[in-house]
């Protein structure tokens, strides 16, 4: 069960943080595809592994909220709040906000929230270049 929401989430994180950061385009079907298998993932977390407690293992916070919520914060770098319509996690994550600190959550996903500032320093990048054809002709 890990590993499949593992490699969902990073299916997602390959169809659409990648092409924002690279400047590029995923067609209309890869996005619907890496869509549903996000949110099979966040259901998987709500339903699974959150279901009536105030933290994934507890009513503690634990690193797995630390790990997750990061996950579910990624998708804010192209404007997609994965949480909309999902006010149990959006509950969840504002309590890890709080356990961890306002300040602190904010400043460590300060930059997702600016992914053109990102684009243009990735684009900069002679590493991330050279892989550019690659990735596109993995998702186009």
């Amino acid at each position: 069960m890990r590993k499949t929401m593992i490699d969902q989430t990073v299916n997602c994180y390959l169809q659409t943080l990648f092409p924002a950061i690279m400047g590029s385009e995923v067609s209309k079907e890869k996005m619907d595809m890496a869509l549903e298998d996000l949110r099979q993932s966040l259901d998987l977390l709500e339903e699974k592994f959150l279901q009536d407690k105030l933290f994934l293992i507890s009513n503690k916070i634990s690193l797995a909220d630390v790990l997750a919520v990061v996950e579910v914060m990624q998708p804010l770098a192209v404007a997609l709040d994965v949480l909309e319509g999902r006010p149990k996690l959006s509950a969840w994550r504002d309590r890890v906000k709080k356990e961890l600190g306002e300040k602190l959550f904010e400043e460590a996903h300060e930059r997702i929230g600016d992914s053109k500032g990102l684009q243009q320093k990735m684009q900069n990048n002679s590493t991330l270049e050279r892989l550019k054809p690659k990735y596109e002709k993995l998702f186009r």
